[in-house]
């Protein structure tokens, strides 16, 4: 049976989830704080990955976008098994830790050259460090979310989140603009537009390395913040029955006051052997459905990657090294931000799975501007823009599910066993990205970007359609969530937390 969405809260004003935040624990504005400054250091590292692989490094286009993708899928091959952990020891030593282990290996991508020993660290910075701290980070973020937030107002919170996600990255632009201009970093360029590797084993503030430091700086705020957090979970607060009793004027003061009145409670991790927990996981039909989901978007979710794999190479190969791309890719999060708030406020109770669709749908077919117009900038707005607010339709909708359909005290493997299909599939991507530049744009002289941007358009397509295909698997539903585990059951006390298990029915919205 399905669950009823509407609340007397929910029917007095939308406003009342913004006034319900006021009564927060702090843990939660430390959560957004540290996702706005893991953001900045995130995106604008991976906008500038590519160029930083082969201006400091003499990587060609393959080899940079074959590491590019090697650290992506990375994340998820570390995930599984820090999946299991952070279920184990909890949000605030998995963040923590997360930090710590970023911070590692951003120190070293900065001051690490291209001598042999700076080869041999960059590797492991990118293929080991990194990615193991992005692996703890990125789902503990999405469970702090949950644990610190109600039901009611989880969906908006998660909205708030993904908008101030988004806040980074439109800063991340503009720096990254910003640092090109202040920094000389083209002194190793020859006329041809090789590199000259014996100046590469010196180090110099280029611009690449400012934007890395950067992400250094914000990670060190972000070890500071990590002091603010604590182990706790906000309690539920019925405020149902009290409103039912009061009249329309009283209902609306008392829900004002309510909605700025939370409860924490200490939160016990799960006594669950890791191994018993990934086979229970594995067993729940909601589980596998989100598993699918994340393979058939997989192509859609591989455009971010050509964002910052393929076209900063491709623009100043097309529009000259002058070009701010950072600003240009910056429209994308900018149209995400100014639409997901109101698509938040106005659809928060719309069924997750069509505008999954929806969104989905939009975003196949933003490409096709670039694939008739490569030569001119003006496409390669309007398709970011448009890009940017598909996004904003099906993105938030479909990551809030990542936790909000695991059971409590179990967020950390599923969020990691179903994001899995996503990340390793940022191998393949990468290593395309190297192959659509050098084919098809290899330096300035020839720079063809109808194909190129025409395959990404096509493998696009795929998503929607596949989506259509499976539909019907897709929108089943299943009472799964009435029945306990019975050797799950053996191993916790069900006492300790309240297993609200999912918040929501399969495929929908709180």
């Amino acid at each position: 049976m399905m669950q009823s969405f509407a609340t007397p809260v929910q029917h007095l004003s939308r406003l009342s989830e913004l006034k319900s935040l006021g009564g927060s624990p702090i843990e939660l504005w430390v959560t957004f704080a540290i996702k706005f400054l893991d953001s900045l250091a995130n995106f604008s590292m991976h906008t500038i990955l590519v160029l930083y692989l082969t201006q400091e490094f003499a990587y060609s286009d393959v080899k940079a976008g074959s590491v590019y993708g090697g650290y992506g899928a990375l994340i998820t091959i570390y995930g599984i098994g820090t999946g299991l952990i952070i279920d184990r020891i909890g949000v605030v030593k998995s963040m923590s830790s997360g930090v710590i282990i970023s911070l590692a290996g951003r120190l070293i991508m900065l001051i690490v050259t291209a001598s042999t020993l700076g080869q041999v660290m960059l590797l492991i910075s990118l293929l080991i460090v990194i990615p193991l701290g992005n692996s703890l980070m990125f789902p503990t973020m999405m469970i702090a979310i949950r644990r610190y937030t109600e039901k009611k107002n989880r969906n908006f919170v998660y909205g708030l989140f993904y908008t101030i996600m988004n806040i980074a990255l439109i800063i991340s632009g503009p720096l990254i603009d910003l640092f090109r201009l202040l920094l000389s970093g083209d002194d190793n360029i020859l006329p041809d537009g090789s590199v000259e590797p014996a100046k590469l084993t010196y180090f110099a503030w280029t611009p690449y390395r400012g934007i890395l430091a950067l992400g250094v700086a914000c990670t060190v705020v972000e070890c500071i913040l990590c002091l603010f957090l604590r182990e706790i979970k906000v309690e539920e607060v019925d405020a149902t029955a009290a409103l039912e009793r009061m009249n329309d004027d009283d209902a609306t003061s008392a829900a004002s006051t309510i909605a700025t009145q939370q409860r924490t409670s200490s939160f016990v991790v799960s006594k669950t052997p890791s191994l018993q927990s990934m086979k229970t996981t594995l067993k729940k039909g909601s589980f596998r459905r989100y598993m699918v989901l994340g393979i058939l978007l997989t192509n859609i979710k591989l455009i971010w990657r050509h964002l910052d794999a393929t076209l900063p190479k491709y623009m100043i190969r097309k529009f000259g090294a002058d070009i701010p791309f950072g600003s240009i890719i910056a429209l994308e999060p900018f149209s995400i931000m100014l639409s997901t708030p109101i698509i938040t406020f106005f659809a928060e109770n719309s069924e997750s799975l069509p505008m999954v669709l929806l969104g989905v749908s939009i975003a196949s077919l933003c490409p096709i501007f670039v694939v008739i117009f490569p030569s001119f900038i003006w496409a390669f707005c309007v398709f970011l823009v448009l890009f940017g607010l598909s996004e904003s339709i099906w993105s938030p909708r479909y990551y809030s599910l990542s936790v909000s359909w695991a059971k409590e005290g179990h967020e950390g493997i599923f969020a990691a066993l179903a994001f899995a299909p996503t990340f390793l599939a940022q191998l393949p991507a990468g290593a395309l990205s190297g192959f659509l530049l050098h084919t098809y744009c290899p330096n300035e002289n020839y720079c063809n970007g109808t194909p190129l941007w025409g395959i990404v358009f096509g493998m696009a397509l795929l998503s929607p359609l596949m989506m259509l295909v499976w539909w019907r698997w897709l929108s089943k539903e299943d009472d799964e969530n009435v029945h306990d585990d019975s050797n799950e059951v053996a191993y916790d006390n069900a006492n300790v937390n309240s297993d609200d298990s999912l918040d929501e029915p399969l495929l929908r919205t709180p």
